[in-house]
C-alpha cells in the first residue's frame, strides 16, 4: 500500500512507494501512517521537506488538485496510455479493458511476484475514473482476509496510476465450470464456503463487493478458492445506478436500492446454484425478462440436490431481509446443510476434488509454464518430490465480463489469469508495532496422488512407520465470535501420516500458535472499540519447507485494535515438526550444543550477520546499547515478547527471526528475516539436526 499524505489547503497529495495503510481524516483526504524505505521497509516518521527524491531512494512527486479539476502539475501531462512502474519488471500481460490493463511483474530488489493493475494515462485527465480507481485500492486496503487477493501498494504519478497487488496461481471458477459442466456438490460448498468467508471479512469492514461471479473466485491447486475483484465494491447502505453481473444480481441491485451484505449473499448463492447445477437460476432473451425473473420468479430449487435446496431458497430470497444478513451468518447454516446432507468430511472431499481439477486446468495452461518458470524467493521453497511450492492461487480479473450492466470505472475488461511462486515476505508496519505480511496467503505443499474414488489412497495394511504416506498440507479457517472479539485466521493442518498419534501430536502443535494469541488477546481485550466495533484476529500462514522428515511454518498473527498499542498488535511464531515424531523444533534443539556458550552464540551471531551487512535492522542505527545474542535468546518465543530468536527452516537454508528490539534496536525492526545456508551452519547444529535437515 502506498503513504498518502494530506497538506491543508488546496488538495496536495504526495504519493510514495511505500507501505502504509490509507487512512481519511474527518474530511475524507487520504492521511500517511507511515512510508518505506524500500518495497516492504517502513520509517517511522515521513520527511517534511518533499523533493524529488531522497536518500532512501523513494520516488516522491507532488500532485495537485482542486476540487473538480484534474491532477495537475506545473508541466502538461504527455497521454501516452501505456505506463510502467519503475522496479518491476513485466513478466507477461494478462488482461486488458477500458479501464486499462493488468500485468505479472516481478519487483527488482525483492524478486516477489505480484500483479499490476494500470489505470490508462489517459484516463488520469478523467477526475471520475481516477477516484474509482482509488477507490478501489483504498477498499482493497482495508479487507485483511486470506481469502482475499491482498493490496501490496496504491501508486500514482503524473505518469500514470497502479494497483500493486498479490499475483495469485489458479484457474477462475469460470473455467472449471466450463470445462466440466457443474461440480460435485461437496465441491460447490466448499468453493462457497471459502468464498462467504472472504465476504465476511468485507462485510465487517462495511464493505459490500456487488460483483460476485464465477469470474471472480479463484481455484487452485491449494485446497482453497480466494475472492477477487472489488473494483465496483462500495461501503454497505450505498445505492446507485445498477451495477453488477445480471446472472447473479439481487433484486435490489436492478432497482438501484442500497446495497448490503446480503446482496453478496445472494450472488454467491447464484453461483452456487450454477456450480452445482450446471446452469444459471435464471435465464432470459433480454435483459428486462432477466430482471423480472429475479425480482418475482420462483428459485428453481427443484434443479439442485436436495440436502441443498433449503440452502439456496434462504440465500436467494427475494427480499433482503427473508436472507442471512451477511456471509458470516450464512456460513454457520451452510456447514448444518453439508453436514447433514454429505457427512462430517464433506468438506475435505469436496476441497481435494477441487484441488485435483485445478490442477489438472493449470497444467494444460501456459500459467504452468509461467509458474514453474518463476524463482520462487528463499524461505518458500518445498523440500522433496513429496511437496511442491504451490505458490498464492488464482485468477486475476481485470474487470467485469462482458453482460456487465453500467459498470464503474475502473472495472471494464477481460478476465485476466495471474500466477505466483514467490515467498517473500511484504512488511507493512503500522505506527511502532510490526504488522508481517507473508506473500503467499494460500500455500499448500504437496497433493496426495488419489485412488479411483478421487480420495487418497489408503495406508497399505501392516504399516507401522511414522513416514508420511503422502502428506498433505491445508489451511482452513478457524471463525469464531464471543462478542468481545472475533477470529478469523487460518492454520495449517497435516494429514496422510501414518501413524494416528504422531500425526494428532503434529496438528496440535500447528494449533497452538492460534490457540496462544487467542488467548493472549482474551487477557487484554476490555470491551468493545470507541466507535462499538469489536477487535478482529487475522493471520497469515507462510509454508517455509515441508518433505518427507519436517514441517516448518510460520505464523503472523494480528489483532486490529488499539487496546493492544496505536494500531494494534502482531506476532511472528515459527513452528517445526519432526514428522516422524511429532515433536516441535526450536531453536534451542537445533543449537543445543552452543546454547550454554557465550563464544558459541557470538560465533552463531556472525555467521547470522554474514548474511546482513546492516545487521539485525537492515542498517537502521539502534536506540539503545547493542548487545549480542545470549543463550536466553533461544528460548521459545511467546505472545508475551520473549526470546529474541526463532528459526525456520527452508530447503536451503534456516530462516532466522530476530526480535531486534531485545537487542537494543527501535520496535520497527521487529522481526527482521534473515536467511543462512545450512552449509554455513552444520558445524554449530547438533548430529540430531544435521541428519533431520541436511
Amino acid at each position: 500500500m502506498a503513504a498518502i499524505f494530506s497538506l491543508l489547503g488546496s488538495k496536495k497529495w504526495i504519493i510514495l512507494d511505500g507501505s502504509a495503510g490509507i487512512s481519511r481524516t474527518g474530511s475524507g483526504a487520504p492521511t500517511a501512517s507511515g512510508a518505506k524505505k524500500s518495497f516492504g521497509e517502513r520509517i517511522d516518521d515521513p520527511p517534511t521537506n518533499v523533493t524529488s527524491g531522497d536518500s532512501h531512494g523513494n520516488r516522491r512527486v507532488t500532485l495537485t488538485a482542486n476540487p473538480g479539476e484534474p491532477l495537475r502539475r506545473s508541466s502538461p501531462l504527455r497521454v501516452v496510455d501505456i505506463w510502467s512502474l519503475p522496479g518491476f519488471t513485466e513478466l507477461k500481460a494478462l488482461g486488458e479493458g477500458g479501464f486499462g490493463r493488468v500485468v505479472l511483474a516481478r519487483h527488482d530488489v525483492s524478486n516477489s511476484v505480484v500483479a499490476i493493475k494500470y489505470l490508462f494515462r489517459r484516463h488520469l485527465l478523467d477526475p471520475a475514473r481516477l477516484a474509482a480507481f482509488r477507490r478501489e485500492a483504498t477498499i482493497l486496503s482495508r479487507i485483511h482476509s486470506p481469502h482475499v487477493t491482498r493490496l501490496y501498494e496504491f501508486v500514482e504519478t503524473p505518469e500514470g496510476a497502479a494497483i500493486v497487488m498479490e499475483a495469485v496461481r489458479g484457474i477462475s471458477l469460470r473455467e472449471v465450470l466450463a470445462a466440466d459442466g457443474r461440480l460435485e456438490p461437496e465441491g460447490a460448498l466448499a468453493v462457497l464456503k471459502g468464498s462467504l468467508l472472504g465476504l465476511a471479512d468485507a462485510h465487517r469492514v462495511a464493505i459490500v463487493h456487488r460483483d460476485y461471479k464465477p469470474d471472480n473466485v479463484l481455484v487452485g491447486p491449494g485446497r482453497e478458492s480466494k475472492l477477487v475483484d472489488f473494483g465496483i465494491a462500495v461501503l454497505a447502505g450505498e445505492a446507485g445506478v445498477p451495477v453488477g453481473t445480471p446472472a447473479y444480481m439481487a433484486p435490489e441491485q436492478w432497482e438501484g436500492l442500497p446495497a448490503s451484505p446480503s446482496t453478496d449473499v445472494y450472488a454467491a448463492t447464484c453461483v452456487f446454484f450454477h456450480g452445482v447445477t450446471g446452469r444459471r437460476p435464471f435465464e432470459a432473451d433480454s435483459i428486462e425478462t432477466l430482471r423480472e425473473l429475479h425480482r418475482d420468479a420462483p428459485v428453481p430449487v427443484e434443479l439442485a440436490p436436495e440436502p441443498v435446496r433449503a440452502l439456496i431458497a434462504r440465500g436467494m430470497a427475494k427480499a433482503p431481509t427473508g436472507r442471512p444478513f451477511g456471509a458470516a451468518e450464512f456460513v454457520a447454516e451452510l456447514e448444518a446443510a453439508a453436514i447433514a446432507g454429505y457427512g462430517e468430511d464433506w468438506e475435505e472431499r469436496g476441497l481435494l476434488r477441487l484441488a485435483q481439477r485445478a490442477g489438472v486446468l493449470l497444467a494444460l495452461s501456459p500459467l504452468a509454464l509461467l509458474g514453474a518458470g518463476t524463482a520462487v524467493a528463499p524461505g518458500l521453497a518445498a523440500g522433496t518430490a513429496a511437496g511442491t511450492a504451490a505458490g498464492t492461487v488464482g485468477t486475476t480479473a481485470a474487470g467485469t465480463a462482458a453482460g456487465s450492466v453500467a459498470g464503474t470505472a475502473g472495472t471494464a475488461g477481460t478476465a485476466a489469469a495471474g500466477v505466483a511462486v514467490s515467498g517473500k515476505v511484504i512488511a507493512a508496519i503500522v505506527g511502532a508495532v510490526l504488522v508481517a505480511a507473508a506473500v503467499v496467503v494460500a500455500v499448500v505443499v504437496g497433493t496426495a496422488p488419489s485412488g479411483a474414488n478421487g480420495n487418497p489412497p489408503p495406508v497399505a495394511a501392516g504399516t507401522t512407520s511414522a513416514t508420511p504416506v503422502a502428506l498433505v498440507v491445508d489451511l482452513p479457517t478457524r471463525t469464531e465470535n464471543d462478542g468481545t472479539f472475533d477470529v478469523s485466521a487460518q492454520y495449517a493442518r497435516v494429514s496422510g501420516i501414518g501413524d494416528p498419534a504422531v500425526q494428532q501430536r503434529v496438528n496440535a502443535a500447528l494449533m497452538a500458535p492460534l490457540d496462544q494469541w487467542i488467548g493472549y488477546v482474551r487477557q487484554g481485550v476490555n470491551g468493545p472499540e470507541q466507535n462499538g466495533d469489536i477487535p478482529h484476529v487475522h493471520n497469515e500462514v507462510k509454508i517455509d519447507r515441508q518433505d518427507r522428515k519436517v514441517l516448518s511454518v510460520q505464523y503472523t498473527l494480528t489483532v486490529d485494535s488499539a487496546q493492544f498499542g496505536n494500531h494494534g498488535a502482531a506476532g511472528v511464531r515459527t513452528i517445526n515438526l519432526d514428522l516422524a515424531t511429532g515433536r516441535t523444533l526450536t531453536a534451542a534443539d537445533v543449537f543445543r550444543d552452543i546454547a550454554k556458550s557465550a563464544q558459541g552464540m557470538s560465533l552463531l551471531s556472525q555467521r547470522i550477520l554474514a548474511r546482513s551487512p546492516g545487521g539485525f535492522c537492515g542498517g537502521t542505527p539502534p536506540v539503545n546499547d547493542v548487545r549480542g545474542l545470549e543463550p536466553g535468546d533461544l528460548d521459545p518465543y511467546t505472545p508475551a515478547g520473549t526470546g529474541a530468536l526463532q528459526v525456520g527452516f527452508a530447503k536451503d537454508g534456516v530462516t532466522f527471526v530476530v526480535e531486534a528490539s531485545a537487542l537494543g534496536y527501535p520496535m520497527v525492526c521487529d522481526p527482521t528475516e534473515i536467511v543462512v545456508p545450512y552449509r554455513d551452519l552444520s558445524d554449530l547444529m547438533t548430529p540430531e539436526a544435521r541428519a533431520l535437515l541436511l
